[in-house]
């Protein structure tokens, strides 16, 4: 088995996305990767991937006006573990608009255990994300 980091964005899942658990069974649209995968549940139709959720963690993104409009913050990044994907994602997490500056959540990245021959499953691992940041990021 492989471990793949799939980031399910906040957009898609309230779209049309059906939230899952650590342990659920999913079958998902995943376009990138090695590194980083991502669900895609608008575009392209292909073949689904079929995996085991082993984690999820809320990703939240630090957010600033700049030239009149909200600009995502260079690494304020934050995870945070939990059991279960949200149908609904809080924006805004902590600050306000009307200040300028804010934290949302964007979406979580998954831990997905894939069979070893699942396509792009060859140097796929469970490495930090490219682009997720670290726990705790900055203020």
């Amino acid at each position: 088995m492989a471990l793949w980091n799939v980031m399910y964005d906040d957009w898609q899942m309230e779209c049309c996305g059906k939230p899952f658990s650590v342990g659920d069974e999913v079958a998902w649209q995943l376009g990138g990767g090695p590194r980083l995968y991502f669900v895609e549940r608008h575009g392209e139709e292909g073949p689904d991937t079929v995996g085991r959720v082993r984690s999820i963690q809320m990703v939240t993104q630090g957010f600033e006006l700049r030239a009149g409009t909200y600009e995502p913050v260079e690494g304020e990044r934050w995870l945070r573990p939990v059991e279960k994907c949200p149908k609904w994602f809080t924006d805004p997490v902590d600050g306000c608009r009307e200040q300028g500056r804010f934290r949302s959540e964007v979406g979580v990245l998954v831990s997905l255990e894939v069979a070893e021959d699942a396509e792009g499953a060859e140097g796929a691992g469970a490495g930090e994300a490219e682009g997720a940041g670290e726990a705790g990021g900055t203020a």
